[in-house]
């Protein structure tokens, strides 16, 4: 019994896989770099100028600096809107997870005690936040 398939050559199993260019890794490796360059201070334009000095389109350059940006918030002591909000709902369902929350007027107290206190935490982060 002859086997004609076990003569014939393998066929590409994805053709046209040879054209696929990576353009990922360079793309991380840029963001990365970009990163340790903000963490070392730099200014972002430096750094987006330094990028386009590489190689990479302005519009890349921009996109990268923008994911560096974001990445080292923490670093630079931004306080980002998700941070405020989510404090701020810490603080609320802290306040209506009491007890008395079935006695209505005590229950409109507290909140009300509560939204006064938050309003005054976010009032002294922004405080905070304008101080040099």
């Amino acid at each position: 019994m002859h086997d004609d398939a076990s003569d014939s050559p393998a066929p590409d199993a994805a053709p046209g896989l040879d054209r696929v260019v990576d353009d990922d890794t360079p793309r991380i490796e840029a963001t990365e770099w970009a990163v340790e360059a903000l963490y070392d201070d730099r200014p972002f334009e430096e750094v987006e100028s330094d990028l386009v000095a590489g190689g990479w389109s302005a519009d890349d350059a921009a996109e990268i600096v923008e994911a560096a940006r974001q990445r080292t918030r923490r670093h630079r002591g931004a306080t980002t809107r998700n941070q405020v909000v989510d404090e701020a709902d810490r603080m609320y369902r802290r306040a209506t997870g009491r007890w008395f929350v079935g006695l209505p007027m005590l229950s409109a107290a507290w909140r009300l005690l509560h939204s006064v206190a938050t309003l005054l935490s976010l009032r002294g982060a922004r405080k905070r936040d304008r101080k040099p």
